[in-house]
């Protein structure tokens, strides 16, 4: 579902109309877009509810707790990528912390974390209840992290396609250096946010462990994928022998 609404097309004013579609989560709001836009919206609403439901049914979770996080972080991922087009439509390099301010969101961090949450935890307690407000650094820094690999592994093709800027090209207008040079201080950023991640791995209790583990393989998942290539986008040798290795092929007992 990230994928579908991050590759949503349209003009400016008619995704405008979707993200408040999205945050409002009315279906009046999608009376004016095209049919496929419309599409999206209600696949995505449908989804969000079902998910809704059966969390509610298998993990105790009551709907007030469950659907209205799950629409928050939805709609903020949806205003992320507006504020995005809005940069592309303008033809805009924002600052570098301008950018990062948006991009973490625009990760979808933020909401396989949200979605991961609740799909592991087991009942509803105060502490559970209270793990994301207590570690919005830990969701920071590893949405971050999926940012700016990503931007590591796609930003040569995406600058070729115009696409909007990514994390080094903001490095390379605002600090005036090479492209070289901007990779180089991106991945310093990533060696930061890595740090302040394993803060969170050992200061956890045994019960929040699990939740941490898994945001955290995310940012390793990313870290992966997107190692000096785009191994998301683009299907290579290297992507398909991974994924044999660890999913289909016996291990070897020597």
């Amino acid at each position: 579902m990230i994928l579908i609404i991050d590759d949503v097309y349209g003009s400016l004013e008619e995704l405008e109309r979707f993200t408040n579609a999205v945050h409002r989560w009315e279906a009046t709001e999608i009376e004016q877009l095209p049919e496929c836009m419309k599409l999206c919206f209600r696949v995505l609403s449908d989804i969000t509810k079902e998910t809704a439901r059966e969390i509610q049914m298998e993990k105790g979770w009551s709907h007030d707790q469950v659907q209205p996080h799950l629409q928050k972080v939805w709609a903020e991922f949806c205003k992320a990528l507006f504020v995005e087009a809005k940069w592309y439509n303008r033809g805009h390099t924002p600052s570098l912390q301008e950018y990062l301010t948006n991009a973490w969101i625009s990760s979808s961090g933020t909401v396989l974390s949200v979605h991961s949450f609740f799909s592991i935890a087991s009942e509803p307690s105060e502490e559970m209840i209270n793990f994301a407000k207590k570690n919005h650094d830990l969701v920071y820094n590893i949405s971050l992290i999926i940012r700016l690999c990503n931007d590591l592994g796609t930003s040569v093709a995406e600058q070729e396609r115009g696409d909007a800027a990514s994390s080094i090209a903001c490095c390379m207008r605002e600090m005036n250096v090479s492209e070289e040079a901007a990779r180089k201080h991106v991945k310093v950023m990533i060696g930061k946010a890595w740090k302040k991640i394993n803060g969170h791995c050992f200061t956890q209790s045994p019960m929040l462990q699990l939740c941490v583990n898994i945001n955290t393989n995310m940012a390793r998942v990313a870290l992966n994928l997107y190692h000096n290539r785009d191994g998301f986008g683009v299907q290579d040798r290297e992507n398909k022998r991974q994924i044999l290795s660890l999913l289909v092929e016996p291990f070897k007992l020597d």
